[in-house]
């Protein structure tokens, strides 16, 4: 398949999921299928120069599909006026930025999507309560991830060494810090953003805290893979690091769990079954189904 990848990325938004995910698909796409890449900016004075990047990708690749990612507002629609109405549309979902500026809009735009993907059932269904995506094909695709050497061997020392997770940190500081962090405490302020974090730090064999959101719950079981506490309950987060400390039976189970969970996020297997989601989409597009009224 050849697949034109759409992204707006921000240099501040570097800890955000989509931040990390997009840069590692395309690669991972590219060992199968041949991939584009556009990234465009949001600003105004920015639309000519998106719409012709995509002009131009569409003239040397006619791709199969464009999948666009981190856009809403007038930047989506300078992207799908410059895609046309031939081309097979995806959209991921990262977040609820589709729903909080010019929802009616968005709603609008995205109505030509024939394919959207989410990483949790909650935030598709939050736009499905809003009357997104109606006629579009729906997968649920948590954020592969490449694969980590096994965690090391933690050291046995006097300190328990806590990490509260800073939403400024970039994401190669974060990932350097997983390495030799024993506890990751997530920020509560919406933190399904740091779903990727979450996976990564499974990956590290760190004990997870973090709110219970229900974003968050579809990852992190409580007790099993992780600690969940009710979101803003320091006490609760306090309680939570105790546990662990005091009994490394527990921390042991926890850390087992979270890297037999992070296998579950292999990046060869969520590109797998992205190619699937793709080919019906591509399918639904030729045979026309995607232009009937949903049932």
């Amino acid at each position: 398949m050849k697949i034109c990848l759409v992204d707006a990325r921000q240099p501040s938004a570097d800890s955000d999921g989509a931040a990390v995910y997009v840069p590692q698909l395309a690669p991972a796409l590219a060992e199968t299928h041949r991939v584009a890449v556009v990234t465009v900016g949001t600003g105004p004075h920015e639309m000519p120069r998106a719409a012709n990047a995509i002009y131009k990708v569409i003239d040397r690749e006619r791709p199969d599909v464009i999948h666009v990612n981190n856009l809403a507002g007038v930047p989506l629609a300078t992207v799908m006026w410059a895609a046309g109405n031939h081309i097979p549309l995806a959209i991921s979902l990262h977040d609820r930025a589709l729903l909080q500026s010019l929802a009616g809009f968005n709603r609008w735009l995205t109505g030509r999507v024939g394919l959207v993907t989410s990483p949790t059932h909650d935030l598709l269904d939050q736009h499905l309560e809003r009357s997104f995506f109606r006629r579009a094909i729906q997968q649920i695709l948590p954020y592969g991830i490449e694969p980590a050497p096994p965690p090391r061997p933690r050291p046995v020392k006097d300190t328990f060494d806590v990490f509260f997770l800073d939403p400024s940190m970039s994401g190669e500081a974060r990932r350097a810090r997983l390495e030799y962090t024993e506890c990751v405490i997530l920020p509560f302020l919406r933190p399904e953003r740091f779903l990727v974090t979450i996976q990564e730090a499974f990956q590290s064999g760190a004990i997870v805290i973090a709110g219970r959101v229900t974003a968050v719950t579809e990852m992190v079981r409580d007790g099993v893979n992780g600690i969940l506490v009710e979101p803003g309950d320091h006490a609760a987060i306090d309680a939570a690091i105790r546990r662990v400390q005091q009994s490394p039976e527990l921390a042991g189970r926890l850390r087992a769990a979270a890297v037999e969970t992070a296998r579950l996020y292999d990046m060869r297997f969520h590109v797998d079954r992205l190619a699937d989601a793709y080919r019906q989409l591509i399918t639904a597009s030729r045979a026309g189904d995607l232009d009937r009224p949903a049932a």
